[in-house]
């Protein structure tokens, strides 16, 4: 979109969500809004006036968004990049929980394989690994299949128990935004052990298009190294 059929304030909230040195260095009073709103007169052309973009600036809520780009990134314990995965989404049916079920068993979760299944009412959405497409929609009828994607990838992010932290996909989410990446599923579980004297921890997983993958990838360990 170009820049003058953007609203002041998608021009400032892009450009300090974008840059993370900018958001930080705002929090922090490090950055002056004057200094910025300068910055990106020039830089837009002048398409916008420094007095929209000083008033902008000053109505955005930096500190309660680096607060939570800061909380979600200290979450974080771990990161994991899995290519060649497949969606498959599938009309639901008595039959096909006992396919699917059988199918589980068959999984090399030890291995590091990838099943995982959501269900409702009318349909179920299971990931997997592509080498294994074949081998699963072999045993349904062609009818029961509504679609096939692959060429995807699988973002794993291990955390420290989100359940009292609020809004975290929402900052991953945003994160991945602008830094161009759709997110294309997700899905998550926790805590994923409660032994006595384990560190709980929850994992959240994003399928993403593989041409975006090392994106997304790069994007939140630069979050969860910004902190």
């Amino acid at each position: 979109m170009a820049d003058s059929e953007r609203s002041t304030g998608e021009v400032v909230k892009e450009a300090i969500e974008r840059d993370g040195s900018i958001r930080i260095g705002l929090a922090r009073g490090l950055i002056n809004a004057r200094a910025l709103a300068r910055y990106l007169q020039k830089s837009t052309h002048e398409r916008y006036t420094f007095e929209a973009l000083l008033s902008a600036i000053r109505r955005y809520p930096i500190k309660e968004s680096a607060g939570k780009r800061v909380a979600a990134g200290k979450l974080i314990r771990k990161l994991g990049m899995k290519n060649e995965i497949s969606v498959i989404h599938m009309r639901n049916s008595p039959e096909l929980q006992q396919v699917l079920a059988k199918f589980a068993g068959e999984v090399d979760h030890a291995g590091g394989e990838t099943f995982r299944a959501v269900s409702t009412t009318k349909a179920v959405k299971v990931e997997i690994d592509s080498k294994n497409e074949e081998k699963l929609t072999s045993k349904l009828q062609k009818r029961d299949v509504l679609l096939r994607e692959s060429n995807l990838a699988e973002i794993a992010v291990d955390m420290s128990d989100i359940r009292n932290t609020p809004g975290i996909l929402g900052v991953f989410s945003t994160e991945l935004a602008i830094n161009g990446v759709n997110i294309l599923e997700a899905s998550g579980i926790g805590p994923i052990d409660n032994s006595p004297g384990a560190t709980e921890l929850s994992q959240i997983f994003f399928i993403v298009d593989e041409k975006d993958a090392l994106t997304a990838y790069q994007a939140l360990r630069r979050l969860s190294r910004e902190t």
